[in-house]
């Protein structure tokens, strides 16, 4: 394939010419499709039959035609798939990177897939009848989460793209440091309340109990399941190294209240609990709670990286970028002005719905 056949997006007949040229004869391209959520970034999945005629699943990211709204860059995410795929954790294991303009639509890479689905069933159903299946799905994710703090991200060479803090104590402030320095990455009008967040931030930081990978962006939506257990963690666009806090306040959908019989049976106390049993760490709920504006703080700056898109190439821009851009960057920083007491305020569960507003897939 040469620049002159380059196709403008990817399809079944680019797939089939991509893999034909990159394993050799005999293989076909049977489905390519691209998944309808995300806002960072675009996800295609595929499958083609492999030389001996084997079905062969794949998934492939790339970032969007008008750009990523995510201020870390793709080959990152490469990065950690290819570091922790294959060494005990549930990860996916990554194949290939492609940056060639000659032979893509746009620099891009191909991770295997595996059977499941992002979906639980009966998750989302309100009966009490499925509180168990809630606390015992929610219990299994904490579970994945614990055995990831205990990777050994220094052997796995971690740091040489990550930002490693200088100690726990000051992790925290590093974490800071890394989003203040993402906020000048996009060309955009002044957000005085950015600079404003990170001094608070950085005043109030508490240490970390101990330094570990933290995924970022996790939780519902973001694993794969089957069968009710946990078979792949995915979505590391936001994975630094610091605090374990972190994942708890990042966590969508599995520390949220489930009361029973007028009790509380499940909650982020739960879940913290249910994490020391299993890790013999106690993380502090303060943390998680500060951590919180850290998350806000974080989708803040990738809703204003979207405002730049929207504005810069209206004709490109996704739908999902043009709302991100607009009612989640005015929900970041209602959420900021409030925890620093600029505004009176607001209900805890803004923080939830915030968590989950955007689908960083």
């Amino acid at each position: 394939m040469d620049s002159s056949d380059r196709p403008a997006e990817f399809s079944v007949a680019w797939l089939n010419a991509y893999l034909g040229a990159r394993l050799g004869l005999g293989v076909t391209a049977l489905s390519l499709a691209k998944f309808p959520r995300g806002t960072s970034r675009e996800t295609w999945f595929g499958a083609y039959l492999d030389a001996h005629g084997t079905r062969q699943e794949i998934v492939l990211r790339a970032d969007h035609p008008s750009g990523s709204t995510d201020p870390t860059p793709l080959n990152q995410e490469y990065f950690i798939y290819q570091r922790l795929g294959g060494v005990g954790l549930p990860v996916a294991r990554a194949l290939w990177w492609e940056d060639d303009s000659r032979v893509a639509p746009r620099p891009f890479y191909i991770r295997e897939k595996i059977d499941g689905d992002w979906r639980v069933p009966h998750y989302a159903d309100p009966s009490p009848a499925y509180d168990s299946l809630r606390i015992a799905v929610a219990r299994e994710h904490i579970a994945a989460i614990a055995k990831l703090h205990e990777a050994d991200w220094r052997g796995l060479g971690l740091g040489e793209r990550l930002a490693v803090p200088p100690n726990a104590a000051e992790a925290a402030r590093s974490y800071v440091a890394t989003v203040r320095a993402r906020i000048g990455s996009a060309s955009a009008e002044p957000t005085p309340i950015f600079l404003e967040a990170c001094e608070w931030l950085t005043d109030h930081a508490p240490p970390a109990v101990r330094l570990t990978l933290c995924k970022g962006t996790n939780g519902l939506g973001e694993e794969v399941f089957r069968d009710g257990k946990l078979v792949a963690l995915s979505d590391w666009e936001e994975v630094s190294i610091g605090d374990p806090a972190s994942d708890f306040a990042f966590m969508q959908g599995f520390a949220e209240p489930i009361i029973s019989g007028g009790q509380q049976i499940w909650g982020m106390e739960h879940a913290l609990a249910a994490y020391a049993e299993l890790s013999g760490t106690e993380i502090p709920l303060a943390s998680v709670n500060y951590y919180r504006v850290v998350r806000a703080m974080n989708l803040a700056v990738l809703a204003r990286n979207a405002a730049v898109i929207a504005h810069t190439q209206a004709g490109q821009a996704h739908i999902r970028q043009v709302w991100t851009g607009t009612e989640v960057y005015h929900v970041c920083r209602r959420v900021l002005a409030s925890a620093m007491g600029l505004v009176p305020p607001i209900p805890a569960s803004l923080f939830d719905e915030l968590n989950q507003s955007v689908d960083m897939r």
